[in-house]
């Protein structure tokens, strides 16, 4: 009954516009790119079918006649409709009645029925293109609404029936677009209404729902209330929102109150009542990073954290050190090892050197670190990597050849190298430069054996480290091509001690740290700069410019220019300057009372063809500089009950004198303090 009347809304106007004509497209508020494409490839097709029929009858006749048969031979129909819009192809009517007619015919095949639900979405986004009142495009747009919504794509049917009731109000769409909304509108997700993180050390619950939240500075604390949990706070995270600051082992009462608003312009409609148990943490074991140099001298072990266990599996591998260039080129150096993984490295790549339990301490759903005393369980440390695992007592373990008996669950895991050996390579035009330094006392380590491997596991070169930790292997050596191509630096000394360092990583790149240094210049060199970094409009900035080879000597007598330009790019001033003694000379650049904002740039040039040899950046802005220095100073440190404070307060303007005579205000914050800041008042 409900599509009936539907029905009939959108016929009605399809028979009132038959006599109208849109003049031409105009902008349009509601858009869809995808559909607009879509409507001018639909156009071309309906003008190249139905050109003979066009042509041998009025478009209006055709209209008329197309828009009878609707109901009746919707097949006929869309023939007549679409000759019509071959004719007339501003034409709402025509629009409408070919995207209802779309719809009204019974499809044979699958294929047929996608074809004639996109050719309807077409052609009422067309019609509503064409509409040249709010009335006839809430008509087209409700019949959008229906042709989406017969594909059950049901937020852009809700998206276009509610566009439609903003342009023209009408009980039946209201009515239908009410209807979807409730059962495909914003609302909390069926599926999956709420996820619990109690995993974490401080667990959170996250409700999903089926569309995007509000964005922006909106708070949605006061659409969710928690029973149970006083400092909750609650942020919103796309389609999720989230409450933070609950405890292990307790259960609340939460709402999610209706009104809470989505990005896509509807409300939730009805209020959402859970309850909800917060489990404890389940047994975890995890290491503290990704280092995996480790101190020889002072190393107390490897700190392992552990959470709800009272004991740990721990199982240690040794890769030996004709395995180790394999091993560092794997994707799983430094990553965490299923246990199959960790199995295949301890009885095919290396071998098990310990396994064992360790016991810790156990808070609940507390984090609890323990060291684990690598030396005291290995004893003497062989050249190689080892590798760590660990896993809370209990879970399986790997004790079948058989594959259904495979675990290939994670296992923590910590790769690791005891050493004393810290290494640092340098490649140049002259060869790899390798600096060796102790890492307890920083002092170069000499007479330690140093061997170059390539990538195909050859050793190139072994050399001994001079007095200063020094070691350079040839140039020849760091070209080597293919598997010759240098791949690692090994060290080990005399007592036993063992380290190595990759080549192929990515260099240490201090870029993101402001430390890249100016680019090396060519044979001239100019280092021009103004006396501060800011100005306001009106004033001058005084330049300095100093030119200078590429050994540093001043360069005399060459006349340089000096371009600056605008935030925009566009230039402002180009001024030659003549030398002013060693290749020095200054310059103030005036700038206008209206000058732009924003970083200006100065270029100098030797020669102007050419690319700048120099040059600096100022800002322009509007600021006020400060005027005044203002101290605080307490007479006491602490004070007790009743006791008044006294505090000195001294001001002095910036360029002197004292700030006599000047109103003082002020505020005053009392808030808890910790332990150590009151000593002996907790």
């Amino acid at each position: 009954m409900r599509r009936f009347f539907l029905d009939r809304f959108i016929l009605a106007f399809c028979l009132v516009l038959a006599a109208s004509v849109a003049p031409s497209y105009a902008q349009k508020s509601f858009v869809r790119e995808d559909l607009n494409s879509s409507g001018i490839r639909l156009e071309e097709q309906l003008k190249k079918a139905g050109a003979s029929l066009a042509a041998s009858r009025p478009a209006q006749q055709l209209r008329q006649e197309g828009l009878a048969l609707v109901t009746r031979d919707s097949r006929r129909a869309l023939v007549l409709l679409g000759a019509s819009i071959a004719g007339e192809p501003k034409s709402t009517a025509s629009w409408l009645g070919f995207a209802r007619a779309s719809l009204e015919t019974d499809s044979q095949n699958s294929s047929e029925r996608y074809r004639l639900r996109e050719q309807a979405t077409t052609a009422a986004y067309m019609a509503y293109l064409t509409a040249a009142s709010r009335p006839e495009e809430a008509a087209a747009l409700a019949q959008l609404g229906r042709a989406y919504a017969s594909g059950e794509s049901w937020r852009p049917a809700l998206d276009s029936y509610r566009a439609s009731l903003e342009r023209a109000d009408s009980p039946a769409v209201r009515e239908r677009y009410q209807e979807l909304r409730e059962k495909y509108g914003f609302r909390i997700s069926e599926n999956t209404a709420y996820k619990v993180d109690s995993d974490s050390a401080s667990p959170r619950v996250c409700f999903q729902f089926t569309e995007a939240l509000a964005r922006g500075k909106i708070d949605f604390a006061p659409y969710v209330v928690v029973a149970g949990a006083a400092n909750a706070a609650v942020t919103a995270e796309d389609r999720q929102l989230c409450i933070d600051g609950l405890k292990h082992g307790e259960r609340y009462s939460m709402v999610v109150r209706q009104g809470l608003p989505s990005a896509v312009g509807e409300a939730l409609l009805k209020t959402a009542d859970f309850e909800i148990y917060v489990r404890d943490r389940s047994a975890q074991v995890r290491f503290t990073g990704r280092n995996y140099v480790l101190p020889r001298v002072g190393q107390e072990g490897i700190p392992v954290v552990s959470v709800n266990a009272a004991k740990i599996n721990v199982a240690i591998a040794r890769i030996g050190d004709r395995s180790l260039l394999p091993t560092v080129r794997s994707d799983n150096f430094l990553n965490q090892l299923g246990a199959s993984q960790a199995k295949k490295i301890a009885e095919e790549t290396g071998f098990r050197v310990w396994s064992g339990t360790l016991d810790v301490k156990s808070e609940q759903n507390r984090d609890v670190t323990t060291a684990f005393p690598v030396i005291d369980a290995v004893g003497k440390l062989e050249a190689g990597v080892y590798v760590m695992t660990a896993w809370p007592d209990g879970l399986k373990t790997v004790a079948s050849d058989s594959p259904d008996d495979e675990d290939y669950s994670d296992r923590s895991t910590q790769w690791f190298v005891v050493s004393d050996l810290g290494l640092t390579a340098l490649s140049t035009r002259e060869g790899v430069h390798v600096f060796l330094r102790s890492l307890a006392t920083a002092k170069p380590m000499g007479g330690v054996d140093l061997r170059l491997i390539a990538k195909n596991n050859e050793v190139l070169a072994s050399l001994k480290t001079d007095s200063t930790g020094h070691v350079k292997f040839d140039p020849g050596l760091s070209r080597g091509q293919g598997g010759l191509e240098p791949g690692m630096v090994v060290a080990s000394d005399a007592t036993g001690d063992y380290g190595f360092l990759d080549l192929q990583q990515a260099a240490f790149d201090l870029t993101d740290r402001g430390v890249k240094g100016r680019a090396a210049p060519g044979p001239l060199d100019v280092l021009v700069f103004a006396e501060r970094g800011v100005y306001r409009s009106g004033e001058s900035v005084h330049l300095t410019a100093l030119l200078r080879d590429a050994k540093g000597t001043a360069v005399s007598g060459l006349p340089l220019t000096l371009v600056a330009q605008r935030p925009d790019g566009v230039e402002y001033k180009r001024v030659r300057v003549e030398d002013q003694g060693l290749g020095g000379r200054a310059y103030s650049l005036p700038l206008l009372a209206g000058a732009a904002r924003g970083t200006w740039r100065v270029l100098v040039y030797g020669d102007v063809k050419s690319k700048p040899i120099g040059e600096t950046s100022f800002l322009v802005e509007d600021y006020v500089p400060e005027r005044l220095d203002v101290e605080l100073k307490a007479k006491e440190t602490s004070l007790r009950a009743g006791q008044p404070a006294e505090i000195d307060l001294s001001a002095n303007f910036l360029y002197g004198a004292p700030g006599a005579g000047l109103e003082v205000s002020g505020e005053v914050t009392v808030k808890v303090s910790d332990e150590t800041s009151v000593p002996g008042l907790k």
